[in-house]
């Protein structure tokens, strides 16, 4: 079973809203790339290429940013940034509009990679998420193709997901509060559904979201999908508070990091609920809601 891990990094002035600035992302970068696997990196232009450590395997792939999908939709992501009521003004996603449009990319990198490089399976990486990770510099992969059993996905969920799948719907409102539904910074997609996955992530996003002033990020955006059925085949590997790096700790079968439940985000499970049960469902995405004839005669007149 060949994985190839994939990742980016790009300087979209964070450093300005939360301190974390590019050079503490080029640390991090570093230590996330001793994760035994081959890597494709997608770097900033404006990031001097020596400044990051490959291993053997290893490629960079520099893109400018806006030439990703998400990227062509600034002046309407910022139209709904700058007028929406509904937006949860304490996500980063919401204060800082490249930051957003970038986590939005990842997928498209991934369907970018897939073409590069031959595989079974690719491995989102976010570049920061060392933080999580032990040391795996002599580990080993010791799942199998039978272990993964098929799946187009492994996903890790959250009790906000959960939540929702016992009420049976998702307020199309909450999608701006940007609750994480499921965790991004590992992602296993099958190399074989990567362009599937892409092409229902960007309809969901170009058709429903920004006409209907939704905007989010991809934690919400997968989860939504997830939700309404329409990422098949994908599996559900976890469901946790915060599942940070599950997947790729379950790869190498090593203990993933966990977090305890803060008192603030009890309150907000409690808040949640009473929300998504005085919605009505004409007014929320439901079970197996996702228009695949839309989809389809969509994806045609995209030629993709």
């Amino acid at each position: 079973m060949k994985v190839v891990a994939v990742t980016a990094l790009y300087n979209i002035g964070r450093g300005n809203v939360d301190g974390r600035n590019i050079d503490v992302y080029i640390k991090w970068l570093n230590k996330t790339l001793e994760v035994p696997l081959p890597f494709v990196v997608f770097l900033d232009p404006e990031i001097e290429a020596s400044k990051i450590a490959l291993k053997p395997g290893d490629q960079i792939i520099s893109i400018p940013k806006n030439d990703l999908a998400m990227f062509a939709h600034r002046a309407r992501v910022e139209e709904i940034l700058a007028t929406s009521s509904t937006l949860n003004r304490k996500d980063i996603s919401y204060q800082l509009s490249d930051y957003g449009m970038m986590v939005m990319s990842k997928i498209d990198l991934m369907k970018r990679a897939a073409k590069l490089v031959e595989s079974d399976y690719l491995l989102w990486l976010d570049a920061g998420l060392c933080r999580f990770i032990p040391d795996l510099r002599e580990a080993n992969i010791i799942r199998s193709a039978e272990d993964i059993d098929g799946a187009s996905m492994l996903l890790n969920t959250t009790y906000y997901f959960s939540q929702r799948q016992r009420l049976g719907k998702i307020p199309k409102v909450t999608v701006n509060g940007a609750r994480a539904l499921m965790m991004a910074g590992d992602l296993f997609i099958a190399h074989d559904f990567v362009d599937e996955l892409e092409a229902r992530f960007r309809f969901m996003v170009e058709t429903e979201w920004l006409p209907n002033g939704l905007w989010s990020n991809e934690q919400v955006a997968l989860g939504t999908l997830l939700f309404r059925g329409a990422l098949p085949g994908a599996r559900i590997l976890r469901t946790e508070l915060s599942p940070l790096a599950a997947t790729t700790c379950w790869l190498f079968g090593v203990p993933y990091f966990k977090r305890r439940i803060q008192l603030y985000v009890w309150k907000s499970f409690v808040r949640d609920e009473l929300k998504i049960r005085l919605t009505p469902p004409e007014q929320s995405y439901l079970p197996g809601d996702f228009p695949e004839q839309d989809y389809h005669a969509w994806r045609m007149s995209q030629n993709i």
